[in-house]
């Protein structure tokens, strides 16, 4: 007899009660590209308290974020920026007064940690950090003697995530996930002990099945699937639509003002508009410029332009 597939589609709300204060969360997606936008600004909307963040391992908008409404006890990640529009002024700021501990990391170092706890071990052995300060101050290395020829190694402690926070363009309602485009989501998801993904549209299981070739994560990674059409604004989804500069810039100039104000500040009016009013994500987008804005994104991305 058959087996029967278990549906995994979840409004976000039920996916996003399987998070807890104090949980590891790694967010998906690189820099500007494939961040799950919608369910960051819904992390902080629950109210989650002493998160521990994971990236992959660029993060931004994501992280700045979590950590400018108090959400976050410890960052691991490589880089926090916006890229060529600047620093992130919420994560700057933290790492300064010490508010956030943050642990230094790189690319080599974050996939060698998920890459330990996908395969089921304590840490991974790497060479390429020797003589760099990621090496010298994380505390998440250590040196240790090869078990052949006694050779300098590194050890990078594996990075067991307990939910992971990816966006993909497609998925079925069995999580099938499709047209993921970041590099390190497929190996977050194989670290983690939960995953969530939102999606730009979900699609039959029968094509899935007729394309294999096209699945990024099979189900069995994946715990949660949330409808979420342009759910990585103001970032990008690779292949569908550019990042919404506009938007990313009047995020900054409001959280760089928040840091000097006293009193109410622009960065507080932009979370009650952005994050804490709408009820929806179809509320959020009549906000931030409805169809017509979301459409010159998309058309921006076919035509090459950001």
């Amino acid at each position: 007899m058959e087996k029967r597939r278990k549906p995994k589609l979840m409004e976000v709300e039920e996916a996003l009660s399987l998070l807890r204060d104090g949980m590891l969360v790694a967010i998906g997606g690189q820099s500007l590209f494939n961040k799950p936008c919608h369910l960051v600004r819904q992390i902080a909307k629950k109210g989650l308290k002493g998160l521990n963040l994971t990236a992959g391992p660029y993060a931004g908008f994501d992280y700045d974020l979590l950590i400018g409404i108090g959400a976050v006890k410890s960052v691991i990640a490589g880089n926090v920026g916006f890229e060529y529009l600047g620093f992130a002024p919420n994560f700057r700021k933290a790492c300064q007064e010490g508010s956030v501990e943050a642990v230094l990391g790189d690319e080599a170092s974050m996939v060698g940690g998920y890459m330990a706890s996908a395969e089921g071990i304590p840490f991974h052995p790497i060479i390429s950090l020797f003589g760099s300060d990621v090496a010298k101050y994380s505390p998440q290395i250590k040196e240790f003697a090869g078990p052949f020829n006694g050779e300098r190694l590194l050890a990078v402690k594996a990075i067991v995530p307990d939910v992971a926070l990816l966006h993909a363009a497609q998925a079925d309602e069995y999580g099938n996930v499709r047209g993921l485009g970041g590099p390190f989501d497929l190996l977050i998801a194989k670290a983690s002990k939960t995953v969530i993904v939102s999606v730009e549209e979900l699609v039959s299981n029968k094509q899935v099945l007729k394309e294999p070739e096209q699945t990024a994560i099979p189900s069995y990674l994946v715990t949660a699937v949330v409808e979420a059409p342009f759910g990585a604004h103001p970032c990008m989804c690779q292949g569908r639509y550019v990042h919404d500069e506009e938007h990313l810039k009047d995020y900054l100039q409001r959280a760089r003002s928040s840091l000097s104000s006293a009193g109410p500040s622009a960065y507080s009016e932009y979370l009650k508009r952005y994050v804490y009013e709408p009820n929806t994500i179809y509320e959020y987008l009549e906000r931030v410029g409805g169809l017509k804005r979301m459409i010159q994104l998309r058309r921006s991305w076919s035509y090459g332009e950001s």
